[in-house]
């Protein structure tokens, strides 16, 4: 009792703390992006966002452009600087942040010296594999290129084990392919046989490249990497955490798999005897096992040698790195030009030195305050859940005891991590950008087997606090916001509440949601991959999803490019929960503190209005048909229009009628959380 009279405290002193300093200056909606001769009946996503989609064409050098787009290129600009100081910073004292920052970027920058490079850089490692003589050598090999962030074959990793959470366990699962998915290897539509085709070609043509005039080069490697297609899962299959759950012993994993040499590939790894492993797709490995068994030597080296070429073109000189877009930026994507320089070596920076420039990014950009306000409405939003919960009509009294205890456990964080990496052992040395990239990856890669038989660390992010998003973990059953989605329009620290509430609100709430959706709800409150709910329940649940499933398979893309309903739900019903979640905590919110309306619009529609004005993006064609197959993400337009039709709040705020497009039965309406 005690306990909930301290925790009330703290929750009233954050509740007022929070409407005292939004409710100071407030700022109304978007209304330059709307159009407003859209009735808000018919289409809610035109109504809030038609101008805009009109007059924001996607970038030359972009395949989209959305909010996320905006915001990352605010970002980049405070990123420039700071790359730029650190570059020119030529006296900073060897291994420190500054160092290792700005001898990265001014290699980066450096094209000439690149250029001259050629493929120097890997021409050791492209020598290593060409000197491989049998195939337990070839296997030794294979674990050292994965160390250096080479792909090929399969993936490795060390994570929690997801039915004990509270220890690391290897993993190991399919991958392999160049393809974004194995479906561009099965489907027999003349788009993707266009794009198959282009994609020997481009394998063909790289390899010249490097030197490589076998003639059959691209069609072995294309066809050992279709067969890898062929065996692997689906994206909607691999949604299913128990599938793949499938935790051997040591001594099985060699005798199921022998021609893969797993004892051989962990012992390069210094990874004596496991006690166990999680085979993620056994079916997957079963086909490895017989295709590594009856392929040649020739043929093997020449699909890991492609490998090495694909990773490393992008870290390369010019006419690698044009090469690689060529076919990853414009064929796939629709890009129409590269991005310029800098903007290329500020990703590149994420992706090598990501957490040390994320270290001078914080510095610059965040403040307590935001944090502050944010951790108040994460506050009011979780007690929001609970109201929904405890209302739920479909749900036992023992099943909403279950998913509070989870609720209340869910723990929070904000900015950037309380402690950062260490990367004392990371040399960044004046050589070449792609060695750099060699060291960072196996910097990572050791860092990750150094987990092995610690605690867990849950200080760490899985996130860059300068990247626009945000994310939950069932595992640490907790929600983290990086300081670069903190900020507007996702959040801004003088807007109206009901716009923030809306964007970042609806963030949060989608956040918490996704630990009771359909496959974070299969976690408990400690993080283990188990059963908390009565059969009955969940059998409810599945029914309500399903739904919605079926609801989202029948939108459409580029007229004839269906959702896939299966492969978003848990995304679709996180965007539901959310907003629903949001809504429940601002009418909590304007009982206590009235909000005006504001140049005609109340708050419940700007709220509504602020929601759907975050999702607003234009996209490519290619990227369109790209992000269907392997986004678990609706399109933005659906996200807006999916969740609001199943709303009768949203109905109300704007006169949504019978009849009118957005408007659902009663009987239609998906309603779960």
């Amino acid at each position: 009792m005690n306990k909930r009279i301290i925790k009330g405290l703290v929750f009233v002193t954050a509740f007022f703390l929070f409407s005292f300093s939004i409710i100071e200056s407030p700022t109304g909606i978007d209304e330059s992006s709307m159009d407003k001769k859209v009735n808000p009946g018919t289409n809610f996503y035109l109504f809030a966002n038609g101008t805009w989609l009109a007059k924001n064409p996607v970038p030359a050098s972009e395949s989209k452009w959305s909010n996320f787009n905006i915001v990352t290129e605010r970002n980049n600009e405070v990123l420039k600087q700071l790359l730029e100081k650190a570059a020119a910073d030529t006296n900073a004292p060897n291994g420190s942040t500054m160092q290792k920052v700005g001898t990265f970027y001014r290699l980066f920058m450096d094209t000439l010296k690149r250029d001259a490079e050629g493929i120097k850089p890997l021409v050791a490692t492209y020598q290593k594999i060409n000197d491989i003589q049998n195939k337990s050598e070839l296997i030794g090999q294979l674990a050292e290129l994965h160390e250096i962030g080479i792909r090929g074959f399969f993936g490795f990793y060390v994570s929690q084990d997801l039915k004990k959470s509270t220890s690391y366990i290897c993993y190991l699962s399919q991958s392999g392919l160049g393809l974004p998915d194995r479906d561009y290897y099965t489907k027999t539509d003349k788009r993707s046989e266009d794009i198959r085709n282009a994609y020997k070609k481009h394998i063909a043509e790289s390899a010249k490249l490097f030197g490589v005039i076998d003639t059959n080069f691209a069609s072995d490697v294309f066809t050992i990497e279709q067969e890898l297609a062929l065996h692997s899962m689906t994206r909607t299959e691999r949604r299913n955490q128990e599938k793949q759950y499938n935790k051997f012993s040591f001594a099985e994993l060699n005798n199921r798999y022998p021609s893969l040499k797993f004892d051989l590939y962990f012992k390069t790894n210094h990874i004596n005897n496991p006690d166990s492993i999680i085979v993620s797709q056994p079916d997957f490995f079963a086909h490895l096992n017989h295709l590594v068994d009856s392929l040649n030597l020739s043929q093997l080296k020449q699909y890991v040698l492609w490998n090495a070429f694909n990773t490393s073109m992008g870290y390369l000189g010019s006419s690698y790195e044009r090469k690689n877009f060529e076919f990853y930026g414009t064929i796939l994507s629709g890009a129409k030009e590269q991005k310029p320089l800098w903007k290329r070596g500020i990703s590149a920076a994420n992706n090598i030195v990501g957490e040390l420039l994320g270290q001078l990014f914080v510095e610059k950009v965040f403040t307590a305050d935001s944090k502050q306000q944010v951790n108040a409405m994460v506050d009011l939003i979780v007690e929001a859940f609970k109201v929904r919960i405890n209302h739920l009509e479909w749900m036992s009294a023992e099943t909403k005891k279950m998913a509070l205890v989870k609720l209340n456990s869910f723990n929070r964080k904000f900015g950037y991590p309380d402690v950062w990496t260490d990367y004392k052992n990371l040399e960044i040395k004046p050589d070449s950008y792609l060695e750099n990239y060699f060291r960072a990856s196996s910097f990572s890669h050791k860092d990750m087997l150094s987990k092995l038989g610690k605690p867990i660390d849950r200080n760490k992010w899985s996130m860059l606090p300068q990247t626009v998003n945000a994310y939950y973990s069932p595992t640490l059953n907790e929600i983290v916001f990086p300081a670069a989605i903190m900020q507007a329009p996702f959040f801004d620290p003088n807007a109206d509440p009901a716009i923030n509430f809306g964007s970042i609100g609806a963030v949060i709430g989608h956040e918490l949601t996704h630990g009771f959706d359909d496959q974070g709800s299969k976690y408990g409150a400690d993080g283990n991959l188990k059963s908390w709910w009565t059969n009955e329940d969940r059998i409810q649940f599945e029914k309500r999803t399903q739904k919605l499933t079926e609801q989202y398979n029948a939108y459409k893309m580029l007229d004839s490019l269906h959702i896939n309903g299966a492969l978003t739900l848990g995304e679709n019903i996180a965007d539901f929960g959310g907003l629903t979640i949001a809504f429940e905590a601002l009418k909590m919110y304007t009982s206590k503190n009235p909000l005006p309306v504001i140049n005609g619009f109340t708050a419940e529609q700007r709220f509504f209005i602020g929601f759907a004005q975050v999702w607003k993006n234009n996209a490519r064609p290619e990227t369109i048909r790209q992000l269907i197959m392997t986004d678990p993400h609706s399109p933005g337009e659906f996200r807006v229009i999916g969740t609001l039709s199943n709303m009768p709040s949203f109905f109300e705020a704007f006169g949504v009628q019978k009849g009118q497009k957005m408007f659902k039965n009663a009987e239609e309406r998906v309603v779960i959380w």
